[in-house]
């Protein structure tokens, strides 16, 4: 009589197929729909960011530096829970969740190419317009003082480079780990505690995120601080690299290698069902 495969066995295969299914979904949507979710995704993201630069203007001089920095660090998760659970097409999710039917010969690099493509301009160009509006209506608003844009997008452009990127390598990984957790959360309260969870550490740690940190670091741009074009630039190139590297490399290489020798250890079939 053959053994049993482990439970855990048939929860990473399943867990593999489920991110390939997914991953292949957003491929094939049509580039008008990619590009629509992308931008919609750039501009709800924005939310959290409004929120939190409310929150730091409103609690700046009255608590002391940590219990500020848990308290923004909270906030700055809103808008990725409001995009997550909305599904909308962002950046740093792609960097793992596509690559992975490339890995399996379900789908093209072309293909992954345009997806990657496609996101990361709607996604930009949702939150350049979101931080040219909250430079105005912030302040309009009474909620949010201008120095508050400044400090955030400071402590990006404070960091070097190196920095930069090291913290954006960490940043994709623990955003392609949260994807592939997701898929085994199966109701909405596990999946807002794992998105909280996930971008609290990555609010926490000041990591950069191509996407929050665009309208984070244009945002201070535009507010008067005391850095260029050419600094926002460099910070954004460096944050999509070092996104990419993390989200691909430390997740999707990674787990996907690990699931296939393992399955091929124990014969357990997880070969692309026919489309």
């Amino acid at each position: 009589m053959a053994p049993e495969t482990p439970d855990t066995q048939r929860d990473y295969t399943t867990i593999l197929e489920q991110q390939i299914e997914e991953g292949l979904m957003a491929l094939r949507r049509p580039i008008s729909g990619q590009f629509l979710s992308g931008l919609s995704c750039g501009l709800d993201l924005g939310i959290g960011m409004f929120m939190l630069y409310a929150v730091h203007t409103a609690v700046t001089g009255y608590y002391d530096e940590p219990t500020m920095k848990f308290i923004t660090s909270s906030v700055y998760t809103f808008g990725f829970i409001f995009v997550i659970l909305g599904r909308l097409e962002l950046f740093t999710e792609h960097t793992t969740l596509a690559v992975l039917p490339v890995l399996g010969d379900r789908s093209s690099m072309r293909e992954l190419g345009i997806l990657w493509g496609v996101v990361l301009f709607a996604n930009l160009v949702g939150g350049a317009l979101f931080s040219v509006v909250a430079v105005y209506a912030g302040p309009a608003l009474g909620v949010i003082e201008p120095e508050a844009f400044i400090d955030i997008g400071d402590t990006f452009i404070e960091l070097s480079p190196m920095a930069t990127f090291t913290g954006a390598v960490f940043a994709g990984w623990l955003m392609g780990l949260l994807s592939w957790i997701l898929t085994s959360a199966q109701d909405t309260i596990s999946r807002m505690f794992t998105i909280f969870i996930v971008t609290f550490t990555i609010g926490f740690a000041h990591l950069p995120h191509c996407v929050a940190g665009n309208i984070e670091v244009l945002t201070g741009l535009l507010a008067g601080a005391d850095y260029t074009v050419a600094d926002f630039l460099v910070f954004e190139v460096l944050a999509i690299l070092g996104n990419i590297v993390g989200g691909v490399v430390f997740v999707a290489l990674f787990m996907y290698g690990h699931t296939v020798r393992t399955a091929g250890e124990q014969s357990v079939d997880i070969s692309p069902t026919e489309d």
